[in-house]
């Protein structure tokens, strides 16, 4: 597949960057480690991260997170999804594919961490795709439909203040 191809095919898509006055390495070690995960989102949906196996992360550890997530109204669902980590390049990038615990998964849900040096600090880019796939599930089709309205802001908010997050706990 073409990368057009791939970008009409994605369901949910964000991106969010900052420069931060600290280096990539010591943002990559807060973004990849999953005890800080929970500080870190912007969200304040993770309640309890668990990483198996425990020990040094890389690709292919699992994070678990129990979470509450939140809906544009207001109510909330608590759920654990369980996180794969793809991609573990230090201090360049670091990804992960969720599995969320919704009966049926999705074909991708990932978001990654990318660092990069900007003049005295680092270009931060983080980024979510979501593609739904052929799901079957009524209420998932309801959520996929109604995306933009249902979650989509609560999304790119929490993003946008991990970011912030990021930043207060990099340039301490």
């Amino acid at each position: 597949r073409d990368v057009q191809e791939e970008i009409r095919m994605l369901d949910f898509s964000y991106i969010t960057e900052t420069t931060i006055n600290a280096s990539p390495q010591a943002i990559f070690e807060i973004v990849s480690n999953p005890a800080k995960h929970a500080e870190l989102a912007g969200s304040g949906e993770l309640n309890k991260i668990v990483q198996e196996p425990a020990g040094p992360v890389g690709t292919g550890t699992h994070i678990l997170a129990e979470e509450t997530v939140v809906m544009a109204d207001g109510s909330t669902m608590d759920l654990t999804a369980d996180s794969v980590v793809v991609t573990y390049d230090p201090p360049n990038s670091f990804s992960w594919v969720v599995n969320p615990a919704l009966g049926e998964t999705t074909r991708r849900l990932q978001s990654w961490f990318r660092m990069s040096p900007e003049g005295s600090g680092t270009k931060v880019v983080h980024e979510v795709e979501l593609d739904w796939g052929d799901i079957q599930a009524e209420m998932l089709r309801g959520l996929r439909d109604n995306y933009e309205q249902v979650r989509a802001g609560v999304v790119r908010t929490g993003m946008d203040k991990t970011l912030q997050i990021l930043k207060g706990m990099s340039e301490k």
